[in-house]
């Protein structure tokens, strides 16, 4: 069976806190627009947009192990800097997954996006809101737009299911049944012609080249929340040992020191209220009501990606964070009401000395 389409790499950039759009009109020397979700129409009520569109670059073609490859460039409000490197391919299922095999996970794909991302960075710093060490996320999109003959989209999964279970596993030997029936089993079809099949780091996505770039689209928002979710779980985790590794200050001094408690919860304060702003960003960045085609792909995505544990993870951590901003809020409460029993006992002294002298005379 001869097809042809893409293999498209994508590697997702947690940057900053935000980013600010509206003055960009150019990235990386080249002209950006705006990037709404392509939707095709369907005939089931939905709603699916982003309420702010990220803005996309298309940068020149590089080479890579001696194929083109074409450089595209998604910035999201929320911090994120997409970075999708695409080669078109011709041929059959054997070859795409020599091409997976071969640029999947190197070093030489993965360096190439980090140089695109870091000229992103350096040509739009004004636009960088706290800017940070950046997390990434990968994941890789395989769209195919023809094939000969043509197949329906059940018709590919009977007649290849052990190709594309190899294809999406990044395995070569034979798979148990059970194995292939997983690999596929998250999969999506609106008309009889098309075929999406989602795993955790990976997509096929058959379908005509307008609704195939909606699905690729919701696919990549998928990732750029993943990415977003472990910056914050790592932020969390991060100020949670700072705060386990601090010695208590006791007694006295602790009286005395009052002001550190204070400003410990003023800090985890900020932090929760900062972690639950951005949270609330990149969630509802993308807005969906009803129960679209298009809106179940991205339920399947989410599931694969284990968006809902990352979550749940990250709320955890929240909590904890809470309970120690609490704590800490407490102490400096009871040392604040220790220092003021102390000022009214050594006024109490003072009274009584001066009394004692005013008796003398």
């Amino acid at each position: 069976m001869d097809l042809s389409g893409a293999v498209h790499f994508y590697y997702l950039f947690d940057v900053a806190d935000t980013i600010d759009l509206a003055g960009l009109t150019t990235v990386a020397g080249e002209g950006v627009t705006a990037a709404p979700l392509p939707l095709r129409p369907h005939t089931s009520p939905a709603y699916l947009q982003f309420p702010a569109p990220p803005l996309i670059a298309r940068l020149p073609d590089r080479l890579l192990r001696g194929h083109t490859v074409t450089p595209r460039v998604k910035l999201f409000d929320y911090g994120v800097i997409s970075v999708r490197l695409t080669v078109a391919y011709s041929g059959n299922l054997d070859g795409i997954q020599a091409l997976l095999t071969e640029l999947r996970g190197a070093e030489e794909t993965a360096q190439m996006a980090r140089d695109v991302a870091e000229r992103v960075q350096a040509d739009i710093p004004r636009a960088l809101d706290e800017p940070h060490a950046a997390l990434v996320e990968d994941y890789n999109i395989v769209e195919i737009e023809r094939t000969d003959p043509t197949l329906s989209g059940s018709d590919f999964v009977e007649r290849h299911a052990m190709q594309l279970a190899q294809l999406l596993l990044g395995e070569t030997g034979p798979l148990a049944p059970s194995e292939v029936e997983e690999a596929l089993r998250v999969r999506f079809a609106y008309y009889a012609d098309d075929l999406t099949i989602v795993q955790w780091d990976i997509a096929l996505v058959y379908d005509r080249r307008d609704s195939a770039e909606a699905i690729e689209d919701i696919l990549e928002f998928a990732n750029s929340q993943l990415v977003e979710l472990r910056t914050y779980d790592a932020l969390l985790d991060r100020e949670l040992d700072v705060i386990y590794a601090a010695k208590p200050t006791r007694g006295f001094l602790q009286t005395l020191l009052g002001r550190r408690a204070a400003d410990q919860a003023a800090n985890l304060r900020y932090l929760i209220v900062d972690v639950l702003e951005l949270l609330d960003r990149s969630s509802n960045a993308l807005k969906m009501i009803g129960d679209a085609y298009y809106a179940r792909i991205y339920r399947g995505a989410a599931a694969r990606l284990g968006l809902a544990d990352w979550q749940q993870q990250v709320n955890e951590k929240l909590a904890s964070v809470g309970d120690m901003y609490r704590f800490f809020n407490d102490q400096a409460r009871a040392a604040r009401d220790e220092f003021l029993e102390l000022i009214v006992i050594l006024l109490f002294l003072v009274e009584i000395v001066i009394g004692f002298v005013q008796l003398k005379h």
